[in-house]
């Protein structure tokens, strides 16, 4: 707050600039309030008028084979959460989807796994869906049961979700792995679902073909694969 003397007349002359200083910020803030909300509400009509594309994209880049798998294992942040069974299973991710949901009362982004028939879990999809509610601000998280085959299960005892990575970067590779962020304690969505919605699947290609400065930390698909790979269930 400034202070002014109220019987110095420059003073008086100078208080009164503030206060019109200030009317006119409290009007900018209320223009660039009213920008925010309609370029929110820009993006949101553009995101669905791209959703037939993204779905066209899926089933293309479902035909390739391990392609997702690749693009996520090129991304160099996502690949420290990934151990050696995850390369394996991810092989099977036929489609990555991520959508962004409003209903009655909330807003948020849902993301879906699509796999083909493997010998790892039962599950034709996973999803984890955050979900914020106007009213109170509370972020509500449901995620997919993984229903892991007998003996197939090769998270149990690592440790709690990805987020925890941050304490752990001395740990060995092993003691992380993408599904823990199916674990229904992991209520966080960034960074990881930030990487994958803002990242992978924004631009899959050119995750999947990877970018020179990354050539050497990323994972390329070697052309060898079952041919039941292919297949869904």
């Amino acid at each position: 707050k400034i202070m002014a003397d109220e019987n110095d007349p420059g003073d008086k002359v100078l208080e009164q600039d503030f206060s019109e200083l200030q009317a006119v910020e409290d009007k900018i803030k209320v223009l660039n309030d009213e920008l925010e909300e309609k370029m929110l509400e820009l993006d949101k009509q553009y995101t669905r008028k791209k959703r037939p594309l993204f779905e066209e994209r899926g089933k293309i880049c479902s035909r390739i084979p391990a392609f997702w798998m690749n693009a996520i294992c090129n991304h160099p942040q996502l690949q420290q959460y990934l151990n050696t069974q995850d390369y394996e299973v991810l092989k099977d991710l036929s489609v990555l989807d991520v959508e962004e949901i409003d209903g009655d009362g909330f807003s948020g982004t849902r993301y879906s796994f699509h796999f083909n028939k493997n010998k790892f879990f039962n599950n034709k999809t996973l999803h984890k869906e955050f979900k914020l509610m106007n009213d109170t601000g509370d972020i509500v998280v449901d995620t997919s049961t993984i229903e892991w085959k007998p003996g197939m299960n090769y998270t149990e005892g690592e440790s709690k979700g990805p987020q925890a990575a941050g304490k752990r970067k001395e740990a060995d590779s092993s003691d992380m792995s993408f599904f823990l962020w199916f674990d229904p304690e992991d209520d966080q969505e960034g960074p990881f679902g930030e990487w994958l919605r803002d990242d992978v699947f924004k631009d899959p290609f050119k995750w999947f073909c990877g970018e020179d400065e990354d050539e050497e930390e990323g994972v390329e698909y070697d052309g060898e694969f079952d041919e039941e790979e292919g297949d869904e269930e």
